[in-house]
C-alpha cells in the first residue's frame, strides 16, 4: 500500500503548517523572549554582583588605609604631646629648681647675716657679763675690753 497522495494530503500538511506558525506565533517566540530576558536579567544581576564585590572591596580597602592613616597621625599626635609635655615638664623642675636655688642663696644670706648679727650682740653680752662679775668680784667698776680673737675662740667661729 502505496500512500496516494490526493487533496486531503495536501490539505493536512497545509493545515500544519499554518499550525506550525500558529504555535511559534503564540508559544515558541513569547517562551524564546521571556527566556532571553531571563538571561539578560541574570547576566545583569551577574555583573551587578561583580560590580558590588569591587566596590565593597575597594571601600574596605579605602577604610582599613584611612585607619592607618589615622592611627598614624593619633600616635604622631600622641608622641608629639607627649614631648611637648615632657619639655614643659623640664622647663618647669628647672625654673623650680632654680626658684628654690635662689630661695636657699637668699636663706642662706639672712642666716649670714643673722649669725654675724648674733655675733656681735653676743660679744657685746659676753663684754658686759665678764665686767659684771670683774666688778662684783673686785667690787669696783671696771670695764674690761676683751680681744674679738678670744670671743671668736670660745665662739669657735
Amino acid at each position: 500500500m502505496l500512500m496516494q497522495i490526493d487533496g486531503t494530503f495536501i490539505f493536512v500538511i497545509i493545515s500544519f503548517l499554518i499550525f506550525l506558525f500558529i504555535i511559534k506565533a503564540i508559544l515558541f517566540n513569547p517562551i524564546t523572549k521571556i527566556l532571553d530576558e531571563r538571561e539578560k536579567f541574570y547576566a545583569k544581576n551577574t555583573k551587578m554582583e561583580t560590580e558590588s564585590k569591587e566596590k565593597t572591596a575597594a571601600l574596605i580597602e579605602e577604610k582599613e588605609n584611612a585607619l592607618k592613616e589615622s592611627r598614624f597621625q593619633a600616635s604622631q599626635i600622641i608622641k608629639q604631646t607627649s614631648k611637648e609635655a615632657n619639655n614643659k615638664n623640664a622647663q618647669i623642675i628647672k625654673e623650680t629648681k632654680k626658684e628654690i636655688q635662689n630661695k636657699i642663696e637668699k636663706s642662706k644670706e639672712e642666716l649670714e647675716i643673722a649669725k654675724e648679727n648674733s655675733k656681735k650682740e653676743l660679744k657685746g653680752e659676753i663684754s658686759s657679763f665678764v665686767s659684771s662679775i670683774v666688778s662684783k668680784i673686785l667690787n669696783d667698776n671696771i670695764t674690761v675690753q676683751i680681744e674679738d680673737e678670744r670671743i671668736n675662740k670660745h665662739l669657735n667661729i
